[in-house]
């Protein structure tokens, strides 16, 4: 009986270290990069693309967080957008919600469908909102971030349609 718990006991350890060492690995960002979308933007999880939006007769440049690392990092760590914005694609339309973690300056956050239709935005997202997520309500293929107040600036709202080119 006692053996049988220290090896359970043991397994427990082993996946909560495998688990540390990707978290610190794989996920935990760099803190001393500092990037804006104008730079050629890199962090651990590799350069990004970049690429344009277009909505209503407004080109806005964005990076591209394609795959899930640069999906689960998002701007976190960065200080500002520097006028441009980050485009998430996911593989499928889904409810995807997204928080504010580490991150250093508000957002307005726009949730866009499979025929680049806004379905839903957020603005003014401030840090300190952090825990709580938001736009899960929305089916959403895209999600575009961008400084707040640009959608206020810009009369961007529900229903606008959007054209994205990729570099």
């Amino acid at each position: 009986m006692k053996i049988k718990i220290f090896k359970v006991i043991s397994l427990i350890v082993i996946v909560l270290i495998f688990i540390f060492i990707i978290y610190f690995k794989f996920i935990k960002i760099n803190r001393n990069i500092q990037n804006t979308v104008t730079d050629t933007y890199q962090t651990n999880c590799g350069e990004y693309k970049k690429g344009e939006v277009g909505i209503e007769n407004k080109k806005l440049p964005v990076v591209i967080a394609d795959d899930k690392c640069k999906i689960i990092l998002g701007l976190s760590g960065n200080t500002n957008l520097n006028n441009g914005g980050m485009i998430f694609i996911f593989k499928k339309a889904g409810n995807y919600g997204f928080w504010m973690k580490d991150m250093n300056f508000a957002l307005d956050i726009l949730w866009i469908n499979d025929n680049y239709e806004i379905v839903g935005i957020e603005k003014s997202l401030s840090p300190s909102t952090y825990p709580n997520s938001f736009g899960q309500k929305y089916f959403a293929k895209y999600v575009l971030e961008v400084s707040a107040g640009y959608c206020e600036k810009n009369n961007i709202k529900v229903g606008d349609k959007l054209i994205f080119n990729q570099n």
